[in-house]
């Protein structure tokens, strides 16, 4: 009965918040069937790694989501970053992976989770998320590493299309992958970055709206990470060559970030003065 009405206490967007998770697990789980997917084992690997990522995801979005209902804006926060991941994730479940039963719960995480953002999942107080993250983000630190890795990727990407634009052949992931075009180079460059790039400075310049930015990219940057560490040790299980650089560039990143993360969610201690606070001074006077 507490569960039924807590569900029914969920806004619109909170519920298709929800359900995308639901889809999201349920589709990751069937991963591991054998046969589900039919691609080449190079993307079956990838794709292992990732699965168990998305199932990360879906548990921090759900503990988002309780923390949410009890009316906490850091909870709110928390499942907006990891909703996010969890639509960048399935981009490319929805758009290469071979037509399989699970296709239609790619397609529901991306409906589910779309709808949930155009319906208000993402709307919140913006000088409460400020009051909050007060004393407690690090926000010259937290901007300048925002913009850092806004410019690492970007370059990234950049320098892939460049460079299979200037040599005529497609880069050497994708042309392992049989992908005719990579997905991440259309979210990253046109959506991702330039976000990140505006939270960054807003925060970096004390603006409003920055923390709200900040704040979810510092849980979907760990979840993120965390994925491409699995999917790389999947490709080494698979006997495919283990690539220490981006190994190296995710382990840092998910440190950083998921420190960053901590300290501005971490709970604000009682003032030492007032805990400090002698009863007898608390006690009405007297005549």
């Amino acid at each position: 009965m507490g569960s039924m009405k807590a569900l029914h206490a969920l806004a619109v967007s909170e519920r298709l918040a929800l359900m995308a998770g639901l889809a999201a697990a349920i589709a990751s789980l069937a991963g591991f069937i054998p046969g589900v997917y039919r691609d080449p084992q190079v993307v079956i690997a990838q794709s292992h790694g990732f699965d168990i990522g998305n199932l990360i995801g879906v548990t921090i979005l759900g503990l988002g989501l309780a923390w949410s209902a009890r009316g906490s804006v850091r909870g709110r926060l928390v499942a907006i970053g990891a909703l996010g991941y969890l639509i960048y994730s399935f981009v490319t479940y929805a758009f290469l992976i071979v037509l399989n039963v699970a296709t239609v719960l790619y397609i529901a995480v991306l409906g589910f989770g779309f709808w949930s953002f155009i319906t208000g999942f993402a709307t919140v107080d913006v000088e409460e998320t400020d009051e909050l993250a007060a004393g407690r983000l690090y926000r010259r630190l937290t901007a300048g590493f925002m913009l850092l890795i806004a410019a690492l990727f970007a370059l990234t990407w950049l320098r892939e299309i460049a460079g299979s634009v200037v040599s005529g052949r497609p880069p050497a992931g994708l042309a392992a992958a049989g992908w005719p075009m990579n997905p991440v180079y259309v979210i990253d460059l046109g959506f991702v970055i330039p976000l990140v790039v505006i939270g960054g400075l807003r925060l970096l310049r004390g603006k409003q709206g920055g923390v709200r930015l900040a704040v979810p990219f510092l849980i979907f940057l760990p979840l993120l990470s965390v994925s491409v560490l699995l999917m790389t040790v999947f490709m080494a299980i698979d006997g495919q060559p283990l690539v220490m650089p981006l190994m190296v560039v995710f382990v840092i990143a998910l440190a950083i970030s998921a420190a960053l993360a901590l300290v501005a969610l971490r709970s604000r201690r009682q003032p030492m003065a007032e805990s400090l606070q002698s009863p007898l001074l608390k006690r009405p006077a007297t005549s």
